[in-house]
């Protein structure tokens, strides 16, 4: 493939203090208003399991969206989807899920996207998560990386022991911010939304675009996936 019930952010559970790497210098990035990235986020629209998927995610190719895992569990097939800001709607296919690492990729035929750059370089930046809300209202919210850590936690249905490499973030993150993309320009995106800390406030974390770009290596879009159990 070419490079590019839960209905909210996931607490963590268990996260290893330890950097994969000595403390890096910030990004010089600008991050990006709304109307810069419009193209390029959507809101996840699902039903099942009792309740509405409340999340984001962003284009990683033309026709490719990534987003978190726990947003498509449990939905029907049928009534997967996309809505850009602009309040443009298409139906989605799930073509990739991963339990262990909280990651979805969804095919959307019907609706050309402007994919970002995926930067795996970055582990010390500034930026602004784009959370596509209820009425298609997009709340950029602020965050820093504090550094890169490799999350413990016992996956989307809460009954492994399962890692991924990720970033913790200096973020208020809150109930529907699950998969937003963490850009840190008009064009790169270093993560994605994963979930809040459950003991300290304005921290969050995120899957790391190390990660997600390794992930979606292994992705065929062509195949259809199920992720019938509910979360």
């Amino acid at each position: 493939m070419t490079r590019r019930v839960v209905a909210f952010a996931l607490v963590a559970a268990v996260l290893s203090g330890c950097a994969s790497e000595p403390d890096p210098e910030p990004v010089a990035l600008v991050p990006p208003g709304v109307d810069d990235v419009s193209d390029s986020i959507v809101r996840i629209v699902g039903f099942g399991c009792g309740a509405p998927a409340l999340g984001s995610g962003f284009a990683v190719e033309a026709h490719l969206i990534v987003t978190s895992g726990h947003l498509v569990t449990g939905r029907d097939p049928d009534s997967l989807g996309v809505v850009r800001p602009s309040g443009e709607e298409a139906p989605a296919l799930l073509v990739a899920f991963d339990p262990d690492l909280d990651l979805a990729v969804l095919r959307v035929d019907e609706i050309a996207f402007t994919p970002v750059a995926l930067r795996t370089d970055v582990a010390a930046a500034d930026g602004v998560a784009m959370a596509v809300k209820a009425e298609n209202d997009v709340v950029p919210i602020e965050f820093t990386v504090d550094r890169p850590v490799n999350v413990n936690w016992d996956g989307v249905f809460r009954d492994t022991e399962s890692q991924f490499h990720g970033l913790q973030l200096l973020a208020d993150i809150e109930r529907g911010d699950s998969g937003s993309g963490l850009f840190v320009s008009a064009t790169d995106v270093i993560g994605l939304v994963h979930s809040t800390s459950r003991n300290v406030p304005g921290r969050g974390y995120a899957v790391s675009g190390r990660q997600i770009s390794e992930y979606l290596e292994t992705v065929d879009p062509t195949t259809e996936q199920v992720a019938e159990r509910c979360a």
